[in-house]
């Protein structure tokens, strides 16, 4: 429901890649009249080994340090450091995935001396079923901070996922694949605690190759509409603007515009 909208801000992406095999990847987004730009750049200095580096122009810098296959096969080991030099503030963060034909699992810790958060995931499948579950443990205070229950069903041309947040959240998403042009989606979320209920509709079709529709509704009658469209190999724009159905008056600071090369 967020992918291929880009409401309140102006953003340029720039992917490269040198003959050496470094991927660069500049960006510029206009948000509240605020330029915030990031520089990002990946390269592997041996095979398995990924090195991966992000500069903010809040001088906020984040290093990724990857290996990949190379403890075991399937499994993904990322050390990920943020510097902030402004604040003097530091973090980091050892992420691991194990990955199979049927079973995906991710295990993450931050490496705070106070007492680490530990948040682990784990999804598995079989005939089209899923099934999946995620913790999150907070050592200092010895506390289960997050548990989410999943349960899924996968069709050729439909699936369907529901979740059960902190055994208060409810939510379920359905996703029909109507033809080779049309998708719809919908998404409901019930609060067992404050009894709120929202309910989200979702559409995207295909006009040619290189053009994408899409539009999407929330029970308040906020409607979000985008275009993407291949001007080049090399070139995607995508125009949003968002709106009130009831009254058809705007709601956000009017057409976005998002730019990837």
């Amino acid at each position: 429901f967020n992918k291929g909208f880009s409401i309140g801000s102006n953003k340029l992406t720039v992917n490269t890649k040198t003959a050496s095999g470094i991927a660069l990847s500049p960006s510029f987004e206009l948000k509240n009249d605020t330029l915030v730009a990031a520089f990002e750049s990946s390269g592997s200095p041996a095979e398995g080994f990924t090195l991966k580096e992000k500069w903010t122009s809040d001088n906020v810098t984040k290093t990724n340090f990857v290996v990949t296959d190379k403890i075991a096969k399937g499994l993904k080991v990322d050390l990920e450091v943020v510097v902030n030099p402004a604040s003097g503030k530091k973090s980091a963060t050892a992420k691991t995935a194990y990955k199979t034909d049927c079973f995906n699992g991710t295990f993450d810790a931050n490496l705070d001396l106070a007492g680490p958060t530990l948040v682990a995931t784990a999804v598995t499948e079989y005939s089209g079923v899923q099934g999946g579950a995620e913790v999150a443990f907070d050592t200092e205070k010895s506390k289960l901070t997050k548990n989410t229950i999943a349960v899924g069903y996968v069709h050729k041309d439909f699936n369907f996922v529901g979740f059960v947040r902190d055994l208060s959240l409810f939510e379920g998403l359905l996703h029909h694949k109507v033809n080779a042009e049309t998708e719809i989606a919908a998404k409901l979320d019930w609060n067992n605690q404050t009894h709120a209920c929202a309910f989200n509709f979702g559409a995207k079709h295909a006009l040619d190759a290189d053009t994408n529709l899409r539009a999407k509704i929330d029970c308040s009658g906020k409607t979000t509409l985008s275009m993407t469209h291949k001007v080049k190999p090399w070139l995607n724009v995508t125009l949003s603007n968002q709106l009130n159905a009831k009254t058809l008056s705007g709601v956000s600071h009017g057409i976005s515009f998002e730019a990837n090369l």
